[in-house]
């Protein structure tokens, strides 16, 4: 005889997955959630499948298109052009970076800019609304601002 009572310790009950144990676990899920409730990462509480943002790039393009901005923008870009900074059908990466470096803003600044604008292994140009962007970047830093496209999106809104 133990101590505990019985020299045979006793059957311990099958662990559950889940914290209680009279909770159900779904039909061909296997796992160990603490509530027994593991998901794919398709699931979709409504069996709706997840909606994929856009690209970065796309929203890029899109933001602010020419119809959207002053003139100055429109002037910029076509000074850029006409210095010798075109690439295609838009202004060269070099363009914007030697325009980057004359905006007196700090170097952090500067990429922050370029990584927001420029995809990783994307194109040597910026069209004319990419180009808008960036220009609408450099005046939030300028003016010590938030360095996102979320800012460019507010400033448009309150701009109209």
């Amino acid at each position: 005889m133990s101590l505990f009572g019985d020299d045979d310790p006793p059957q311990r009950a099958k662990q559950s997955s889940s914290l209680f144990d009279d909770d159900p676990k779904p039909a061909g899920k296997t796992g160990n959630s603490l509530f027994a409730d593991d998901l794919d990462a398709n699931d979709s509480p409504w069996g709706f499948p997840t909606p994929k943002k856009a690209g970065r790039e796309a929203l890029v393009k899109s933001l602010l298109p020419a119809s959207d901005v002053p003139d100055s923008y429109i002037d910029a870009f076509d000074a850029l052009l006409d210095a010798g900074d075109r690439e295609g059908n838009g202004v060269s990466v070099e363009g914007v970076k030697k325009l980057l470096a004359e905006s007196d803003i700090p170097g952090h600044a500067q990429s922050k800019i370029l990584e927001i604008v420029l995809p990783s292994g994307g194109s040597a140009e910026l069209g004319r609304n990419e180009f808008n962007v960036v220009f609408a970047l450099i005046g939030l830093a300028q003016e010590h601002e938030d360095i996102t496209l979320d800012s460019v999106d507010e400033r448009k809104r309150s701009e109209c």
